[in-house]
């Protein structure tokens, strides 16, 4: 990734296209698009909504160690007694607050350790979304340096399609004035105009291609539209860069350690398993300490006459054990055991296809720099060449479609370069992805 930070010259031929209004004051960094997106990307905005929801389900569950406070208030305006019949020709009416304050208190004492189940739970899930937050944050930085290159090398190749097309217009003007002058044949004039035909909607495809990478630039930088024109060069492929990579790097326990969004999930599943443990409580009674104060006027129904209140309070222990819900607690204990045996499963995958992730990507990689070097090669070559059949043109000994292939071949050559670049850009944040670290 430090390679990608900084810009590199691209060839000659292909940085030429780039040469005027590239460095605008008005124009957009590399730099500039992560500020953007880093502050307007609605996944990671929503990976830290997730984070600030976590940590807040955490002090929710601290609750379950602290007492819990109610204040009770009750008047009634209309009243009709129990009777209690103590002797049978004796009938007391029961007396009921006709007003009340009050207030009750619960302290767990023993939950089977539902709570502190709940709590661990909570930690795990804690870290877990940390861990998420800052894989989605390196994610959305790869994410917008793919698109940013993405959207350059499209920009070249939409040049380099133009040119294309130019230089095809140019020779089948060319070659139309020397059917009238019987210099050229039917032939000749067709092939190139067979040649410009095809050209045509190749150069629309790579305008819209274009068109198309940059807004996908500006979707990932959570913007609706950006025209801005792109400052960088595309960086050059480096086969040192990854070769060092060595098999205890790519290891599955290396991994582990590195790759965050595993780490996230591998808390993920500690936190089930608490879950799983905490469902499993339901098997062991409750004992809750129990306090109770009423301040009360059971005498008439007024709520400001203070002489006619009294006081009452309860202290004592509440035990409550639950040995029959219709089946309901222990339903939600299995859904927490398979929920676990998913999570497990799903981390189990992803630690295996890491490490072929790691190779898969690094190969990517230096194929992309040795094709880059290759087509390099190529575009030397097609330069001398149409130097070589222009001279040969002039001299009589070369042809005009000896010389057309020559430029076409130069066209392809520099198209070639720039699709290397952008595949090399690609394999190398998809490699620190699958690593979990920067390169």
């Amino acid at each position: 990734m430090k390679f990608l930070m900084s810009t590199a010259h691209l060839s000659i031929v292909v940085a030429g296209l780039f040469c005027s209004g590239s460095f605008a004051e008005s124009g957009l960094s590399l730099n500039q698009a992560m500020d953007e997106g880093l502050k307007n990307n609605p996944q990671l905005k929503a990976s830290w909504a997730a984070l600030s929801e976590a940590q807040w389900k955490k002090k929710e569950s601290l609750g379950g160690f602290l007492p819990k406070v109610d204040i009770v208030a009750n008047h009634f305006f209309d009243l009709k007694y129990q009777e209690i019949q103590i002797t049978p020709t004796s009938i007391f009416e029961s007396i009921y607050p006709k007003t009340s304050y009050g207030a009750q208190a619960t302290l767990n004492l023993f939950d089977g350790m539902k709570t502190t189940y709940f709590n661990n739970a909570s930690k795990a899930n804690v870290e877990a979304a940390d861990y998420e937050l800052n894989h989605t944050k390196m994610a959305t930085e790869n994410s917008i340096s793919l698109k940013y290159f993405q959207a350059l090398g499209a920009q070249v190749l939409a040049s380099v399609a133009e040119s294309n097309v130019k230089t095809l217009s140019d020779h089948l003007k060319r070659a139309q004035e020397l059917l009238r002058q019987g210099e050229f044949t039917k032939v000749d004039v067709l092939k190139i105009q067979v040649q410009v035909e095809q050209a045509v909607p190749e150069k629309l495809a790579a305008a819209d291609n274009a068109f198309l990478t940059r807004k996908n630039l500006s979707e990932a930088m959570g913007i609706e539209g950006d025209d801005r024109p792109l400052q960088e060069t595309l960086p050059v492929p480096k086969e040192q860069l990854v070769k060092n990579i060595n098999a205890n790097e790519a290891s599955s326990s290396a991994l582990s350690s590195g790759r965050l969004d595993l780490k996230a999930l591998q808390k993920r599943v500690e936190a089930s398993d608490e879950f799983y443990k905490a469902s499993r409580s339901i098997w062991m009674p409750k004992v809750n300490l129990v306090a109770d104060y009423e301040h009360y006027n059971n005498r008439n129904f007024s709520f400001t006459d203070s002489q006619k209140f009294k006081d009452s309070y309860a202290l004592g222990v509440n035990l409550v054990w639950n040995l029959f819900d219709g089946g309901s607690s222990y339903a939600r204990q299995e859904q927490s055991y398979y929920q676990k045996i998913q999570l497990e499963q799903k981390a189990k995958k992803m630690i295996l296809s890491s490490a072929n992730e790691v190779e898969f990507w690094k190969r990517r990689y230096l194929n992309s720099a040795v094709l880059y070097s290759a087509k390099l090669r190529s575009v030397d070559a097609s330069k001398e060449s149409v130097r070589i059949y222009q001279n040969g043109l002039k001299a009589g000994t070369r042809t005009n479609s000896d010389l057309l292939d020559a430029e076409l071949d130069l066209d392809r050559s520099e198209a070639g370069v720039v699709k290397a670049q952008v595949d090399a850009v690609e394999a190398l944040l998809n490699l620190e992805l699958a690593m979990g670290r920067r390169l």
